[in-house]
Parts: C-alpha cells; sequence; structure tokens
C-alpha cells in the first residue's frame, strides 16, 4: 500500500469517527432505573398482558348498565359467563370512557395516557407505557390484528398484525425492532412465526361473512398470544414483558352484521377467553380487558358505527370496559367517573413503574392496595421516608428513588440531602398519598453554602464542552473534506 492510499484511509476513518462523535452527542441519555426500596414486601408482577377487545362496548356486558339504541330501543345485552366471572375476581371499573371513538385515537390514548393523543404522539421518546416498560428492562410483544398503525408496531420489539385487516383473507406480518439489549427468545420467535402462517387456516373452515369465521380470527389472536406465554415462562421466565394483544372481529362484527351479529360474536369471544385468563394466573401476570372504543346501532336492526358525530356522542360508543386481575388488586367495583387517559397510569402503577410518561394527562385510578412514591432529586442524595415522626426507610447514593409498598392514605413526610453539598443542604416535603405518586425536589438556590452553585456549574461546563466538541468537531471534518 502506497502513502498517499494509506493517507486516504486513515483519513476516511478519522473522518467517520468524528461523524460518529458528533451524532452521539445529540443522543439522548438512556434513562436509567431507579433506586428500589422496598418499605413492605410486594409481589410485583413479572409483566402485563392487555386484552383490547376492539369495539367493545361495556354498557353490552356489564350488569349495572343497558345499551340502547339511537331511536331509544333497548338492545339485547350479551351473555358472558367468562367475562362475568373473571370481573368477579377482579377490579372493575364501570364508568370510563372514550374521549375519541375511533381506532387510531382509541390505542393511542391507551398507550399514552393522554386524551388528545394521536399516532404521532405515539413516535414521541417517552410518550407510552412500552417507553417506560424498556427503560426498566422490559420487552414489548404484541399481536394485533386492528390498531397496528406503524408507530404503535415501532413500539414493540416484536409483533404479529394483519397487513390486511381482513376477516376473510386475513395477512399475518411478523417485525421486530429491539429497544433494549435483550433478545426475544428464539422459541417465541418460532412460536409466533407458525402462528402467523396459521391463521388463514383458522377462518378458512368457515363460510365467509359467517359468525363462526368472526369467532375464529379472534380465536387465533388468542391462541398465538397464550403460545407467546407459554414460550416466555419456558424460555425466559426472569424477563418481565407486557404483550398486547388486540382482536379485531367484535369491531367489524358491529359495522357488518348488525346488533344481533355484534352480540353473537361477543358471546363467541367469552367462551375462548378463559385460557389466557388463567395463563395469565399462572404465570403472575397482570390481566387487564379492555378497549379502544364500544359501538352504537341507529336501530336494532342495522349495521353500526362508533366514529360518526350520531354515534360518538353516545354512551354506547363511549363507554369501555376495564377488568384488571392482579397480584396485590383485591376484587372490587369502582365507581366514580374515569376516562381511558386513566389506564396507561394504572398500568404502570400495577407493574411498580414509575409514571414518566411524556404527554400524559390521566390518572392512576387506584387499584392496588399500596402505593408507591418516586423521589427524585437534583443530585445523588440521600433519602428519607418519615411517618409520624419516625424514620420508616431511606437509601442514599443516587438521585432517583422508587419507595414502594407503602400504606395508602397517609401522610409521608419525605426527606432528601444531597451528598454534594454541605450537610444542612436538607429538602423536604410532606404528602398524602392515596395512590402513586412523584416528587421532584429541586436545586436549592444558587450559594456557595449549599453547593447549588457547584451542580449548575457542572451543567454549564458540560454544556460548554459538548459545544465545543461539536465545533472541533465540525471543523475537522471541513479540512478533511477539502483534502
Amino acid at each position: 500500500m502506497n502513502q498517499k492510499t494509506s493517507h486516504s484511509s486513515s483519513t476516511r476513518i478519522l473522518l467517520l469517527t468524528l461523524i460518529s462523535l458528533l451524532l452521539f452527542s445529540f443522543l439522548p441519555i438512556p434513562a436509567i432505573a431507579s433506586t428500589l426500596v422496598e418499605v413492605n414486601p410486594v409481589n410485583t408482577p413479572d409483566g402485563a398482558v392487555i386484552l383490547i377487545i376492539d369495539g367493545l362496548g361495556s354498557p353490552y356486558i356489564y350488569p349495572e348498565l343497558i345499551p340502547y339504541a339511537i331511536d331509544g330501543t333497548a338492545l339485547a345485552k350479551a351473555v358472558v359467563h367468562n367475562i362475568s366471572q373473571i370481573a368477579q375476581n377482579s377490579a372493575r371499573v364501570v364508568d370510563i370512557r372514550a374521549p375519541r371513538t375511533y381506532t387510531e385515537a382509541g390505542h393511542s390514548v391507551l398507550v399514552t395516557g393522554n386524551s388528545s393523543a394521536d399516532s404521532e404522539v405515539v413516535g414521541h421518546p417517552g410518550a407510552t407505557i412500552y417507553d417506560m416498560a424498556h427503560d426498566n428492562g422490559y420487552l414489548a410483544l404484541a399481536v394485533l390484528e386492528m390498531g397496528d398503525f406503524y408507530e404503535m408496531r415501532a413500539e414493540q420489539d416484536i409483533i404479529l398484525y394483519d397487513e390486511t385487516n381482513s376477516i376473510n383473507n386475513p395477512t399475518i406480518m411478523m417485525s421486530t425492532s429491539k429497544h433494549i439489549d435483550v433478545d426475544v427468545p428464539q422459541d417465541v420467535v418460532e412460536a409466533m412465526k407458525m402462528r402467523a402462517e396459521e391463521a388463514y387456516d383458522y377462518v378458512n373452515r368457515f363460510p365467509e361473512s359467517s359468525g363462526e369465521r368472526y369467532d375464529a380470527y379472534n380465536m387465533w389472536a388468542l391462541d398465538a398470544a397464550s403460545d407467546i406465554i407459554r414460550s416466555m415462562s419456558e424460555s425466559a421466565p426472569e424477563q418481565k414483558y407486557i404483550l398486547t394483544i388486540n382482536v379485531g372481529a367484535i369491531d367489524s362484527s358491529g359495522h357488518y352484521r348488525s346488533a344481533s351479529g355484534y352480540i353473537e360474536n361477543i358471546e363467541g369471544i367469552d367462551t375462548a377467553i378463559m385460557p389466557l385468563y388463567e395463563l395469565c394466573i399462572e404465570n403472575n401476570l397482570v390481566f387487564i380487558l379492555t378497549a379502544d372504543h364500544g359501538m352504537a346501532f341507529a336501530t336494532d336492526d342495522v349495521r353500526g358505527g362508533h366514529q360518526a358525530e350520531k354515534y360518538a356522542v353516545t354512551s354506547e360508543a363511549q363507554m369501555i370496559p376495564f377488568i384488571v386481575h392482579a397480584p396485590n388488586v383485591d376484587a372490587q367495583v369502582i365507581d366514580g367517573e374515569f376516562g381511558q387517559e386513566d389506564i396507561a397510569p394504572t398500568i404502570l402503577s400495577l407493574l411498580n413503574i414509575p409514571n414518566g410518561l411524556r404527554f400524559a394527562d390521566g390518572s392512576d385510578i387506584g387499584l392496588k392496595d399500596y402505593v408507591n412514591i418516586k423521589v427524585d432529586a437534583p443530585a445523588s442524595s440521600s433519602v428519607e421516608l418519615v411517618r409520624d415522626g419516625v424514620i420508616i426507610a431511606s437509601d442514599d447514593g443516587d438521585d432517583e428513588y422508587l419507595f414502594v409498598g407503602l400504606e395508602p392514605g397517609v401522610n409521608y413526610t419525605v426527606r432528601a440531602c444531597s451528598t454534594l453539598g454541605a450537610q444542612n443542604d436538607m429538602m423536604e416535603q410532606e404528602v398524602f398519598a392515596e395512590s402513586d405518586m412523584m416528587i421532584e425536589f429541586t436545586a436549592p438556590a444558587m450559594t456557595s453554602e449549599n453547593g447549588g452553585l457547584f451542580q449548575n456549574m457542572r451543567h454549564l461546563i458540560g454544556g460548554v464542552l459538548i459545544v465545543l466538541i461539536n465545533v472541533i468537531g465540525l471543523v475537522a471534518i471541513v479540512r478533511i473534506l477539502k483534502e
């Protein structure tokens, strides 16, 4: 190799290195899990299974509610023995409503906790329950027959989705998008591949447009989900995950088969749901049954809808089920008025994942029999949790702490003292903890006595250094390109 070729090769390597450093300097710092402080023993679930029954309105299955057509006619209710049994052993929220009654919005609100969310919001970093789960080492797995817009698919580490959204001719695709330094177990990948190939055979046993074909479409998704749970249990029993399932035939039935066909297919999924629920219990997983929106009918003998204004204003289109079976959650009926945006914060609470959802305007409903307090300090600090004047928990060496297993409905005092400043740098806040909450201590006034100046100077110096690195790197790149 001559000197000119060697110089050219070295120049290219230097150029690529500089470009890489520049790009790296603009990347956000990855989130680090908080230090966990268990005040009282709790059974943290090993994950969650979120079953979204597309288009299922709670008036059609809840005993307190009666569905009506727009013309005022009372509609038939579904006979759902299994869902009723699950609800009796779970927490069930009676009045929870979707703010906007169409599929993209419903799924977006469900995973972001933002009542105005759409697919664009889902795509933002830190916006979804999957982002929060990934920050805590969880995998995100999904089987979505509907609600599988690009941004939702990109949130999953692996997903099966119906490219055609067609019950008559389903075309199941599989895609992956790695988010954490953990691979999806190969057994899970193979199980999902096999299920993808079987979808058409599931529905093709029955005539097109028949109720049985709709039921088979839903059954395929439930069976695929059950296979995923079994494979995760066998291949990666220590790996936590969120599995999201969307079954699409109830919504399609409401659109194409009238009220009676809609009810028939609700009863169809009821007969198939129990194995999935039981698998969740066996594997210490949260089981959640909900929907993106409901379904309304002008009369009892016509096709239904949910998005057009005449449908969207009805309780039948707005009210959705929210049934939760989980460790540390008592069987109960929750009254009061809630929104679909409250579901995402509640899911994170059930998993003991701090709620850092970037755009959420919903709140944790408070289903657990304990509460958690997340503490953010401005720098490495020692933190104490005090009740009735007694220190009940403490830790140090971090700037983020999660105190779990606290008795709800109690006053607590949280104290934080920076380990970078003087000993009198004590910050204190008293709170009444009814549900999971976050306390964020800000840096004390910038004086040389409390170390605040030191902390802010660190940020200033760091920012200046990044700018200098970028400037020097850009100058170097320009010189290399000129050569």
